[in-house]
């Protein structure tokens, strides 16, 4: 028996990435692919979908009228001047001995001293794919460092103001420390199976009181 295809919508803005989506992904899922939502929507029913197993969202999208294409041009050179520019960074970082392999290597040394896995990254220069790798290997969370705006570098003198920058942040980065915590817990990491056990025993304890409950009801129900 052929295996059901899962079924993705896809919504970006970039009507190029919607077709690269689409061309590499179609033998993989049934894909419907747009603009908007309701673009997306109806090019998934076209296929006899009515609704996708998964949602796929362009996280930087336009707040109103879609980009025109040379707008799209002008964020894809700023993106590769972008992309140059990080990659002189990471050769910097690199020079210097500083690899995210580093941090990793300090998850482990915590592992093996003390037992846990109860750790978060704290960190200013990791990269989106640094941070999903990270994700993936155990971390409970990835915390970004705050950075100052230029406004405040240029101010003053650039440790004073990632001591601004941080005491701005305070109140965020502890929420988010406490937002870990709280994930490191028995009850969160078995939530779930807590939730479903709950749900189990009151549906055996209803059937089984509404079991007792029958033979009663049926005698009552006769001698009217």
């Amino acid at each position: 028996m052929r295996k059901r295809k899962h079924s993705v919508c896809f919504i970006d803005d970039d009507p190029a990435e919607l077709q690269r989506f689409r061309d590499n992904l179609r033998f993989h899922f049934v894909v419907g692919v747009g603009q908007t939502l309701d673009a997306a929507l109806a090019d998934l029913q076209r296929t006899g979908r009515e609704k996708p197993d998964l949602f796929v969202l362009d996280l930087y999208f336009p707040q109103g009228p879609l980009n025109t294409e040379e707008e799209l041009s002008e964020l894809h050179m700023a993106w590769d001047r972008y992309n140059g520019a990080q990659a002189d960074f990471m050769s910097v970082l690199a020079r210097l001995r500083q690899t995210s392999h580093g941090g990793q290597a300090l998850a482990e040394e915590v592992w093996q001293k003390c037992r846990s896995r109860n750790y978060v990254f704290f960190t200013r220069k990791a990269t989106l794919e640094e941070g999903m790798a990270a994700l993936r290997r155990g971390a409970v969370n990835v915390i970004k460092k705050r950075d100052p705006n230029r406004a405040e570098v240029k101010a003053s003198a650039l440790t004073e103001a990632y001591d601004v920058a941080f005491q701005k942040g305070s109140q965020e980065i502890a929420a988010e420390l406490s937002d870990a915590i709280r994930k490191t817990t028995w009850w969160w990491r078995h939530r779930e199976s807590v939730y479903s056990g709950a749900v189990g025993l009151l549906i055996g304890y209803l059937a089984s009181v509404l079991a007792n409950l029958t033979p009663a009801l049926f005698r009552a129900f006769q001698l009217r």
